[in-house]
């Protein structure tokens, strides 16, 4: 008889109504394939994406979609070497050009296939909410401060919309670099949250116009390195708080692709735009090497059980959130 679990499935895009948590055929891995027992899987804007669907990139329906998901090994496909059934582990959720819970059905379940490829050991057996946080935003951070931006010690970093999941990300792994951080936000009280994980200044600006207090609090210099993800609301403000010589970083466009560059800024200030994409297996290494050295955990805004997937859905798009968002099984 064919096992079951539970997932949250769509037949349609749409907004979060379109999920429903169903019990459907609990997939069997194939060759070159590990059956991973979902622990926690984070959500991303990545998430949002797919479920109201992204122009030119079809979905095939029914669909399950969840990017970022650590649990335990529960069964190994044929020509699957050096694993371990009940092993620990993180799943790096882009292999062969294509994203778990995009091309291939995801975490927002009981069980979920991957190939071999995209598991990664995790150092101990707990923290599954904390790790499940790592591959889409803070692999995104890291690679965009370290591998991209060189962020070195002593230098100044700007954060753009620092509360959400890259954001807070940014500002933890620019404070473990020894950067002075300073984060850009929405409202008094997420500068506080922003305060208590170490960023030495924070910029309140509900508008988005944010360029003129961090010219002033760099002395009027500008920063070393600006991170802008936000896109079309918010770029002209980051070209503006780069300093002579300095990075304007960028790994995504949440508020639009379509943005307005002064190129006076560009050629004056002789500033360079590095674009970063995603993350790479090494850097989710990397971040598992700094997390078992208890030198940070990843900042959970809350967890949801899987029944509640459209309330969890909800909360990230309603952007009160600060942090990550997780889901886990019912039970675990």
């Amino acid at each position: 008889m064919t096992k079951k679990m539970m997932a949250a499935v769509m037949r349609q895009h749409g907004g979060p109504e379109v999920l429903s948590v169903e019990e459907v055929a609990r997939p069997v891995p194939r060759v070159g394939e590990v059956l991973v027992k979902v622990a926690a899987c984070s959500l991303s804007r990545l998430d949002i994406f797919i479920r109201d669907g992204m122009p030119g990139r079809h979905i095939a329906m029914p669909h399950v979609g969840g990017c970022d998901v650590a649990g335990w090994i529960e069964d190994i496909g044929p020509e699957v070497t050096g694993l371990d059934v009940g092993a620990a582990v993180l799943i790096d959720p882009f292999w062969n050009g294509e994203m778990l819970g995009e091309a291939y059905w995801g975490g927002f379940s009981d069980y979920v296939v991957v190939s071999a490829k995209g598991i990664l050991r995790l150092p101990e057996n707990k923290r599954f909410v904390e790790y499940s946080c790592l591959p889409t935003a803070y692999g995104t951070a890291y690679r965009m401060l370290h591998s991209r931006g060189q962020l070195k010690s002593g230098e100044s970093l700007v954060v753009v919309g620092a509360s959400g999941g890259v954001g807070v990300a940014c500002v933890q792994l620019g404070v473990r670099a020894g950067a002075h951080v300073i984060a850009c936000t929405s409202s008094d009280a997420k500068a506080e949250r922003l305060k208590s994980i170490g960023a030495h200044e924070c910029v309140v600006a509900p508008d988005g116009q944010f360029g003129k207090q961090v010219w002033n609090l760099t002395g009027k210099q500008g920063a070393d390195a600006v991170v802008d993800f936000t896109g079309t609301a918010t770029w002209l403000q980051s070209l503006r708080s780069v300093k002579h010589g300095g990075r304007l970083l960028c790994c995504g466009a949440t508020t639009g692709f379509e943005a307005n560059t002064d190129l006076r800024y560009l050629w004056t200030r002789e500033m360079d735009i590095r674009g970063s994409d995603g993350w790479r297996n090494e850097d989710l290494r990397q971040l598992l090497a700094i997390m078992a050295g208890n030198e940070f955990d990843p900042v959970v805004h809350a967890v949801f059980p899987l029944s509640r997937i459209q309330d969890a859905m909800r909360e990230l798009e309603g952007r009160s959130c600060f942090g990550k968002i997780v889901v886990v099984p019912d039970g675990v």
